[in-house]
């Protein structure tokens, strides 16, 4: 199916309360995408149709090796369509546990993509592990800026007046505050709790008590929840999370040079290689006959000899089809000749035409008959 002139949908990678999300491949660059459709009935509504042109339009404006890309946005038919980079990798939130030196590493990419955000005047609002990716080469890509809360996720609050999600909502905005920067580095602060933990600072029963955490509870000690976890990192998840914005970490800057200063001496960036879902998105491909991407993958990833073989068996099955195309186009040319050369009487010609197409194809009936026949004219 091509949407938008240009963009193939090959498979669904999930879906949410308001949108489904495709693999994809622009067909003009050759390119992998991700292809965020809004649900027909939504894009029939003109205020959540709005919204979500909005926060497309907000997202364009980024442009950083930690933010995934936005590429295209438009309307096919009854329905929207954002198109983005396609991001290969895993959400932090199925890493998690970590250890605490491996999610640093990970979590300063993440702060330097807020940064440059921030500079922007663009906030996040609905940071969480989901959101982020860790890919294949250890890179690290932010995702659905101001787009996560249009689409919905399981874990969206219901209530107007909150955009985000409840786990990792400040309290500004639980109080209808302005939101800024400030509010973005809260989130951060439990987003690094759980990436090294596996655990949410808090945790309640129903919403509202969630609510009340967030504004009168002060987050536990990672280091209670992980033993040997430096004193640096509950300091800094401490500051991210204060109530008050004003006594937080001023910019995603500041709380990088923080945790940079304090642990000088990271490991490199770790490879995180999901062979499962590489073998998906290689079949995926094939299945939507992009071959060469396919291809491309494989070498990427090396999910194993499986993949190779079935890149393989594809390209065969496609020159084999091609060469039958072009026996069968040799075929019908060289009949209509054949015929038009018997009208006009020149059988010389005629057996000279049906002895070159026997040559190449010699096992072809019908040119063993034709050469048999103008032969035989010929000598008569």
């Amino acid at each position: 199916m091509i949407v938008g002139q240009q963009y193939k949908i090959l498979s669904e990678l999930g879906a949410g309360g308001m949108g489904i999300v495709y693999h994809g491949v622009d067909v003009m660059l050759e390119r992998e995408v991700a292809i965020k459709k809004l649900r027909s009935e939504f894009s029939r509504t003109p205020d959540i149709a709005e919204r979500f042109r909005r926060e497309a339009r907000i997202q364009a404006r980024l442009n950083h090796p930690n933010i995934a890309h936005l590429y295209s946005f438009f309307k096919d038919g009854d329905s929207f369509y954002i198109v983005m980079e396609f991001v290969d990798g895993t959400p932090l939130g199925k890493l998690a546990p970590m250890p605490w030196q491996q999610a640093l590493v990970m979590f300063l990419d993440v702060l330097e993509g807020l940064e440059y955000a921030h500079s922007l005047g663009v906030l996040h609002r609905d940071l969480k592990p989901d959101n982020i990716m860790a890919g294949p080469r250890g890179e690290v890509k932010i995702m659905d800026f101001g787009i996560a809360h249009v689409l919905g996720s399981v874990r969206q609050t219901r209530e107007r007046s909150i955009v985000g999600t409840l786990q990792y909502v400040c309290p500004e905005l639980i109080n209808s505050k302005e939101i800024g920067p400030a509010s973005d580095i809260y989130s951060l602060g439990i987003l690094l709790f759980e990436i090294v933990s596996g655990k949410l600072p808090f945790a309640a029963e129903n919403d509202f008590a969630l609510l009340h955490q967030h504004l009168e509870k002060d987050p536990p000690l990672l280091s209670t929840i992980v033993p040997g976890v430096p004193q640096f990192l509950d300091d800094a998840i401490f500051k991210a999370m204060r109530k008050a914005p004003e006594d937080r970490f001023r910019s995603c800057r500041e709380m990088s040079e923080f945790l940079r200063a304090q642990a000088p001496d990271l490991p490199p960036k770790t490879i995180h290689a999901d062979v499962s879902r590489s073998i998906r998105r290689i079949d995926s491909l094939l299945d939507g006959g992009e071959i060469d991407l396919a291809a491309m993958v494989v070498r990427q990833t090396n999910p194993g000899s499986a993949c190779e073989a079935k890149v393989s068996a594809a390209r065969n099955a496609v020159a084999s089809a091609g060469q039958h195309q072009e026996k069968t186009a040799y075929l019908r040319e060289t009949l209509t000749k054949l015929a038009a050369l018997e009208a006009s009487g020149d059988f010389p010609a005629a057996q000279s035409l049906a002895r070159e197409a026997l040559d190449r194809y010699p096992r072809v009936t019908a040119f063993q008959i034709a050469h048999a026949h103008f032969r035989k004219e010929s000598q008569s």
